[in-house]
This record gives structure tokens, sequence and C-alpha cells, in this order.
């Protein structure tokens, strides 16, 4: 499964994003780093691969990804998972729908519900 998710269009290498980005391969890794941008790991570090869809009609990624590994952790396809499925808390929307709308706080709540095992 992951292997066709890190298949799809929409999946990056760490060149096309960076310079999405106007941001040197070097700069991204160091978003990276810092939370800041959503990457998913392959089987080998040249196969990991940056959503397309984590960067806001600002041109830059949601601001809300820090927060969002700081509470449930530091996998990327965990962050994935979270803002790809439907959650009932956001009216059936995904997490990135919400993001779009401009719902990020509604979305860092969601999360921190998830990780204290309430619901919000």
């Amino acid at each position: 499964m992951a292997a066709t998710i890190l298949s799809g269009p929409d999946m990056l290498t760490s060149e096309v994003f960076a310079r999405s980005l106007g941001l040197t391969v070097s700069d991204l890794h160091d978003m990276e780093q810092a939370h800041a941008v959503l990457v998913l790991p392959g089987a080998s570090p040249r196969e990991a691969r940056y959503p397309a869809w984590q960067i806001n009609a600002m041109g830059q990624p949601f601001p809300v990804l820090p927060a969002l590994f700081d509470t449930l952790g530091d996998s990327g396809w965990t962050i994935y998972r979270f803002l790809t499925q439907s959650h009932p808390e956001l009216a059936g929307q995904t997490a990135l729908e919400a993001l779009r709308d401009g719902r990020g706080a509604l979305v860092v709540r969601l999360t921190h519900s998830l990780a204290e095992g309430t619901f919000a």
C-alpha cells in the first residue's frame, strides 16, 4: 500500500518539492527536521516523497503541521493517515479538507482529543 501511495502523481521528490517552495533541498530537510513539512519515508531515503497537497493557498506548507507532529508523534505516515481520513468530528470531512477551509485550530483540537482518547 505504501508503495502505491508513494508512486501517486501528488507525491513529489525532495528536489521538486523544494523547488516549488523556492528552497534548496538542504533548507527543505531543515524544515523536515522541524516538522514544518510532511515527508513520507520510502524503502530508501531517495524514495521519500512529499505530498504536494500540504501546500496552502499562500504557497506554503500548512502552519499547523508542527502542532500535528507534536501531538500525534514523529511518524509521517501517522500524520498522512490523520490528514486523509474523514473524521466524524469534522462532519465527515478529512482533516486536509478542514485545513483547506481555514479550520486549522479545529484540526489541532481534534488531534488533542484523539491523543487524549476523548472526542472533539
